[in-house]
């Protein structure tokens, strides 16, 4: 009798070691809620974008809708949500359907996949320093003099300010974390791209330049030859 419950109590302390062991992390101490996803949730962006080709630059100015439309499961069981991406020049305007995008989030990871390319938005836990690398599941390489880490030919990027507040076009976020892709500049070359997530909401902002110039010998300066520019900030979020 005593044996047997020795035994008992043996197996008692094994199973509720396994159990702590191999109970589901904290979401927020993985920083799960800096990228949710559920039906309904949209954001809306002012999105200010310009090309310069031959010296000339084209601008644009409109308004980006990102909004969950729904879900599914793949062929290896991952939930997967589909993205409808809607444009307008502004808010008189009704929405015009643009793209399509599909993303899912595992305990490891966020994929997205646009124009058949995967991207790694993000990897968890979210933490300062963190380095991953977005391209990691596609084909893109880095062109030489690009700048930054590289990890076999593609760009690394690096968590920075993770639960700092971000200010940005009037609007205030408590609890931010910003993935850093890559800060180059030189007299002819700049490239800066980042993108700021706030906890429970999403992306909310995000800085793509990309740009060539050249020495004026007139004045000592420099200008751009060509490049792109684009800023997208959040002005809405919700449920529908």
């Amino acid at each position: 009798m005593r044996k047997a419950l020795l035994l008992l109590v043996v197996l008692s302390a094994f199973v509720a070691g396994c159990e702590s062991k191999y109970k589901d992390p904290d979401p927020q101490a993985m920083g799960y809620d800096y990228y949710p996803l559920e039906i309904g949730q949209y954001r809306v962006y002012n999105v200010e974008e310009t090309f310069y080709f031959n010296e000339t630059p084209s601008n644009l100015n409109y308004q980006l809708r990102e909004r969950i439309d729904t879900s599914f499961q793949d062929q290896t069981g991952q939930l997967v949500y589909k993205i409808i991406r809607s444009k307008r020049s502004d808010a008189s305007i009704d929405w015009l359907d643009d793209s399509v995008m599909t993303v899912s989030k595992s305990p490891t990871m966020v994929m997205l996949t646009k124009d058949n390319t995967r991207y790694v938005k993000m990897v968890f836990p979210v933490k300062n320093g963190l380095e991953f690398v977005g391209d990691l599941y596609n084909t893109r390489q880095v062109e030489g003099g690009a700048g930054g880490k590289l990890r076999n030919g593609k760009q690394v990027y690096t968590f920075q300010n993770v639960g700092d507040n971000y200010e940005v076009s009037g609007n205030s976020y408590s609890n931010t974390a910003t993935v850093l892709q890559n800060f180059y500049s030189i007299n002819t070359i700049l490239d800066d791209r980042f993108e700021v997530y706030a906890e429970g909401i999403g992306l909310v902002h995000r800085v793509y330049k990309r740009i060539n110039y050249k020495s004026n010998t007139h004045d000592d300066g420099y200008s751009i030859t060509d490049g792109h520019e684009r800023e997208e900030i959040l002005i809405e979020h919700g449920k529908l």
